[in-house]
């Protein structure tokens, strides 16, 4: 999750650059490097509702990068999951809306590109776009993200906002709002505002639906905001087509100051819509600016510029109800009138109604019996964990991506293109793969979006989103684990030469940036050269968290290691290896802890491992946590601080003195560690103490950040039982289940199609204790299982207890 520290760096490289280079006049908005930003309007659109949805597309306008295949692939069986029970009324889209869990309570579908969600009015460079303890609400967007971390960046784009009343002449329409009168479930929201109007939501993938009762004898008005965004408006156009349609664009930079950082264009976003409202539109007006700058043009019914906006009216006297349905794109407005079409032949309260099976669907993946809270937590997490990636194929299968520098547009053939994974340093622990398990069908076209942006771009991602370049916030080169678990496990609907390909480059190259020779780790796309000489990253490179990329790359070389092993690259596998041991070279046996070294290979000093601060040679953490980072070579770790027993004393240690944080990734494995030292019976009870402290079902019911979702998978993880300390390795470690029994119904053609029944008995407070486990009736005694024996499917029965046993050792 990109921190306030990162985006503090990221603004020093952004300054240093303006400071060498110079930079357009910033009342210019347009992007740097762009010598112009080309605003046309596409042409008028037929806007009947006998669309085909499927149109012949013109070859000129769709860039010629066809799609790497699978010679032998065969479409997966349907999905079919016996004894669907109504799970939708245990999610909570509130949970993780009250404090810094960043979640957003609209309607979408599961990994669907719509998120039509409502904005409070938060504060300037947030980049949560509702926060619950905010009192007003500024409208309601359509492009959102889950959860994220940092500021001064992200979506919350093309807003519309219903007013009843006089408009007033600042045209500021924030309102008020109670959460009594607020109601969130998947795939609808609703909400009363303070003027009496009465807001619902629901969404398709591709388009957002509106529906708005007005007070009667009100004027009834709608506000499209095209310069509303949490990153940063650049131009747009609007224009009212006949009496009820109303088309145009929102451009935005996603993350202003990472393109003024690398300086070429970067986070650029056109987003357009189509909207077609089911009264005629009486009168208009339109808006450009902001504050004391703004110029309004009452009457008008086009606009182009900054900050552009426009206001509707109409008279609703008759049933005081409004309905509108926006399409949304990011190739033309033509193919958002194409993505709205389904949702207005359907009508708002069948795309409701679809909405919420589609959800009931995903959630019965996993079926659990238990508390009726614990419940709730469950479900909302495991609801939280399918938004991201998200699915960006739009109507007639094709799709916009923008890693080259420049949006084009591609055909997307049988594929689905994945983004919005912001970030994968987050998701490659929990989320990607708690999805290989329960959405395998997913995963051949999650790796093959990957790989297009590759191809297209020339780098693996490291936080995939819908604007053009790459975002490059983060450390790592995650994307490799992800890959190297997919293909592990089997899922192998990509192509490997491909993958190995960009697994290689990733690995052995870097891009040159700015930051490369002081803040190394921000502005990367592959590995840094340092690392590559030296066998660690210098704290000259980076003292904002030079160890931290070292073990981390040293886990990456692993994971691409595990690959190189699977498709026949012995040499690179022997290199990568090797290179994975690289995390010793931080360990400084007279501290026992990882240190930060210089360039001559002298220890970085003073040492604190307690020191969080912005430049203290770890990622948002600390030694305390990242000493614990070693994924891929547990033993040898604790080999480093002594072995089994004083391996324990320093988990001990680590967790008594409040060094864990449930809420950032570092710290997300290091619970099931003891697993790994003989002591098992303190992942159980530590696991257990952490979903119980750490969670709930209120609106603050999250620790923390839910990144992508990655923090909700998590628990859903936890929560059943199992942990993929090292994705890329197919197994997972064993603790306590939390219900009384878990049913994952597995996909056929993915698995053997038989459901994993994970039961417990004597599941009662304060039996946290694993006594014996079971499988269809023959004991169990290992502390981990392979993710080709839980895909087997089969009854595992954990026998619990209030006290340690000798189960495990």
């Amino acid at each position: 999750m990109p921190s306030f520290a990162h985006i503090a760096h990221i603004a020093l490289i952004a300054l240093f650059a303006l400071g060498l280079v110079g930079c357009d006049d910033p009342a210019s908005n347009r992007p740097i490097g762009d010598a112009q930003v080309d605003l046309d309007l596409s042409p008028e659109l037929d806007t009947s509702d006998d669309l085909d949805l499927s149109p012949e597309l013109d070859a000129d306008s769709v860039a010629d990068l066809a799609p790497d295949e699978v010679d032998d692939w065969v479409a997966p069986p349907d999905l079919v999951i016996p004894n669907l029970r109504q799970l939708t009324p245990y999610v909570d889209p509130m949970i993780g809306t009250l404090g810094q869990g960043n979640v957003i309570p609209g309607a979408l579908l599961p990994h669907g590109m719509v998120r039509v969600s409502p904005d409070t009015s938060s504060e300037t460079g947030s980049i949560d776009s509702y926060k619950y303890d905010d009192t007003q609400l500024e409208g309601f967007t359509h492009l959102n993200l889950e959860g994220p971390g940092g500021s001064a960046n992200g979506y919350s784009q093309i807003l519309f906002m219903p007013y009843s009343g006089v408009l007033p002449a600042d045209l500021d329409v924030r309102q008020t709002f109670s959460h009594d009168t607020e109601h969130a479930e998947p795939g609808y929201y609703s909400v009363e505002l303070e003027s009496g109007v009465q807001v619902e939501l629901t969404a398709t993938s591709t388009a957002g639906l509106h529906r708005t009762t007005f007070p009667p004898s009100e004027a009834a008005h709608v506000l499209i905001d095209l310069g509303h965004s949490n990153g940063k408006s650049v131009g747009g156009e609007v224009e009212v087509v006949g009496d009820d349609v109303v088309q145009g664009f929102g451009y935005y930079n996603v993350h202003p100051l990472l393109e003024l950082a690398v300086m070429e264009p970067t986070g650029d976003s056109k987003v357009y819509f189509h909207a077609t409202f089911d009264r005629p539109i009486v009168d208009t007006g339109t808006w450009q600016g902001e504050g004391a700058t703004r110029v309004t043009t009452p009457g008008a019914r086009t606009g182009r510029g900054v900050d552009l906006g426009l206001w509707l009216d109409f008279d609703v006297a008759a049933t005081g109800e409004l309905n509108v349905v926006v399409g949304i794109s990011l190739i033309s407005v033509e193919q958002a009138a194409l993505n709205a079409a389904p949702a207005r032949q359907l009508g708002f309260d069948a795309v409701r109604a679809a909405a919420s099976e589609q959800w009931n669907q995903a959630l019965n993946r996993i079926q659990v019996d238990g508390e009726e809270d614990l419940k709730t937590i469950f479900y909302t997490a495991l609801y939280h964990s399918m938004f991201q990636p998200a699915d960006y194929t739009e109507q007639g299968a094709r799709f916009q991506s923008g890693s080259s520098g420049k949006a084009e547009v591609f055909e997307a053939g049988r594929r689905h293109f994945y983004t919005d994974d912001w970030c994968m340093w987050d998701t490659f622990r929990t989320s990607h793969p708690l999805q290989a398990l329960i959405e395998p069908e997913r995963r051949g076209d999650v790796i093959w979006s990957m790989l297009h942006l590759y191809k297209q771009g020339g780098w693996l991602p490291k936080c995939t989103w819908h604007a053009t370049g790459y975002s490059r916030v983060m450390i790592g080169n995650h994307a490799i684990p992800i890959i190297a678990d997919a293909y592990a496990k089997g899922l192998r609907d990509f192509d490997p030469n491909r993958a190995w390909e960009a697994i290689w480059k990733a690995s052995t190259e870097d891009i040159a940036n700015l930051g490369s020779t002081s803040l190394c780790g921000y502005l990367n796309l592959g590995t840094p050269p340092e690392y590559l000489a030296l066998g660690y990253v210098p704290s000259e490179c980076d003292p904002t968290q030079s160890v931290s990329m070292t073990l981390e790359y040293a886990y990456d070389d692993w994971a691409a290691a595990q690959f190189a092993d699977q498709t026949g690259h012995t040499g690179e596998r022997d290199q990568l290896l090797a290179r994975s041991q690289n995390y010793r070279n931080h360990f400084n046996p007279a501290e026992g802890f990882m240190q930060a070294k210089l360039r001559d290979g002298s220890w970085k000093v003073p040492f604190d491992p307690a020191d969080n601060s912005d430049s203290n040679d770890f990622c948002e953490a600390d030694s305390w946590s990242y000493s614990f980072f070693v994924p891929h070579d547990v033993p040898g770790l604790i080999g480093l601080l002594g072995g089994d027993t004083a391996f324990v004393e320093r988990l001990e240690r680590f967790f008594d003195e409040g060094h864990f944080d449930a809420s950032n990734e570092p710290s997300f494995h290091i619970p099931w560690l003891y697993n790994f030292a003989g002591a098992p019976e303190r992942t159980q009870a530590r696991v257990r103490q952490f979903l119980s402290d750490d969670f709930s079902s209120s609106p603050d019911g999250l620790p923390g950040n839910d990144d992508a979702g990655a923090t909700s998978a998590w628990y859903v993880l936890a929560a059943l039982g199992l942990y993929p300390v090292a994705p890329g390795e197919p197994v997972y470690q064993l603790s306590t289940p939390l219900f009384d029994s878990a049913t994952v119904t597995l996909y056929p053609g993915f698995t053997a199609g038989t459901p994993l029944v994970i039961r417990t008995e004597n599941n009662a407070p304060g039996n946290v204790y694993i006594r014996s486990v079971s499988r269809d009736g023959v004991a169990v005694t290992d502390l981990e299982v392979s993710h080709e024996a839980l895909s087997a499917g089969g009854e595992w029965v954990f026998v619990l207890g209030d006290q340690p046993s000798s189960w495990g050792k």
